[in-house]
């Protein structure tokens, strides 16, 4: 995976976060009492997110199982006893409440969330999420790939996103599909393939268009590309999400479907033999990097920082990872990162992320125009076209 990531130099200073703290006891930053010692930014944080003594954070589905394991060790980590309460699922869902609890004026449910780069761009833009002061330093204590130079700060929190996002999981998107019943060299090798006629009621679309948006920036005339979309919605032989597609595609009844790729990991540990496979796509791959922010407002904000730079260790990878098979394709070390990272390597497709220029952000903030928003909706519907 190409890494782009710029290297902004950012002053050292203690973590202040005293505009969103609670106003007992005093914010990271504030001066220590007379004759109190010297603490360190981390020391300090300790220290505040202990008279917290409590957390309010959320996580994906697929993690579920491990948060037991990941709130024990969070507390050993640190040497606190924190009550900590994690969320999971319907991420879009808690993005839009906390866009409407902090319109409304009032402190957010979530001390710390996770979601994808796009999830999140609106809260940096707005000024609606902490930038970390000292993260740098914060993160090469907490994070030991960052804290020996292995892995660049700017890795875990790229451009446009320093100090506010910290990535500790990527989603990629491809084609799963049962050799069974499709062999691999029979499959569309790009998305314009799966507008022919030849695969017409063989596969399994989901109802988000995400995937679809971002095609814009390998084919460039929107609407010939809008156009190659409808077909494919009318190609489909339904509209169906990814958990219960997938069961469908190993039984037989599909051919294939366009997913995220992690679900083939999760296949083959409970089946090595299972009748599926994975193959990215010649003309682009859909990557996207999923973060922790700390929301402004946040009644546990040390706490909030500990855990979302924190998530992206080594340490807590090992907890998630195992259940989940998420992989983290920008800096992880694992197994299953180098695996999953030696497949997409082989893949002829190019990566496309709304984050790679100038250009492509400008062409992701489009869809925020009326027309952009007339034409999302335009795909929407031609991509879901036959849902039942």
């Amino acid at each position: 995976m190409r890494r782009n990531a710029s290297l902004t130099i950012a002053a050292l200073v203690l973590l202040g976060l005293a505009a969103c703290a609670p106003t007992s006891p005093p914010a990271p930053g504030a001066p220590p009492s007379a004759g109190a010692p010297a603490q360190g930014p981390l020391d300090a944080l300790i220290a505040q997110a202990r008279a917290e003594g409590e957390l309010d954070t959320a996580s994906i589905t697929e993690t579920g199982r491990a948060v037991p394991q990941l709130v024990d060790t969070f507390n050993k980590r640190f040497g606190l006893d924190l009550k900590i309460n994690v969320a999971l699922g319907d991420q879009a869902g808690k993005y839009s409440q906390l866009f409407a609890t902090l319109e409304a004026g009032l402190p957010p449910t979530f001390d710390t969330l996770t979601g994808s780069e796009e999830d999140n761009l609106r809260l940096v833009e707005e000024g609606r999420v902490i930038k970390i002061d000292n993260w740098q330093t914060l993160l090469a204590e907490i994070n030991p790939l960052v804290g020996s130079g292995q892995v660049n700060p700017e890795e875990v929190s790229p451009s446009l996103f320093e100090g506010y996002g910290f990535t500790w999981t990527t989603r990629d998107k491809g084609l799963l599909y049962n050799p069974r019943v499709m062999p691999e060299s029979e499959l569309p090798k790009t998305y314009l393939d799966m507008a022919s006629p030849r695969y017409r009621g063989k596969f399994v679309v989901a109802p988000w268009t995400d995937q679809w948006e971002i095609g814009i920036l390998a084919y460039k005339d929107k609407q010939q590309w809008l156009q190659t979309v409808d077909q494919i919605g009318k190609n489909a032989a339904d509209v169906i999400n990814f958990s219960p597609a997938l069961d469908r595609i190993i039984l037989g009844e599909f051919a294939f479907q366009p997913s995220n790729m992690y679900y083939y990991w999760q296949v083959m540990d409970r089946d090595p033999q299972a009748p599926l496979g994975l193959r990215y796509l010649d003309d682009y791959i859909t990557f996207t990097k999923v973060m922790y922010v700390v929301p402004k407002g946040a009644r546990h904000p040390a706490a909030a920082t500990l855990w979302a730079l924190w998530m992206t260790t080594p340490e807590a990878q090992a907890i998630w990872q195992p259940v989940s098979f998420l992989p983290n394709l920008v800096f992880g070390q694992s197994e299953l990162d180098r695996k999953n990272r030696e497949v997409l390597q082989k893949s002829r497709g190019k990566v496309l992320s709304w984050y790679e220029s100038e250009d492509t952000l400008r062409e992701l903030k489009w869809f925020a125009t009326p027309e952009g928003k007339q034409y999302r909706a335009r795909l929407t519907e031609a991509l879901t076209q036959r849902q039942h």
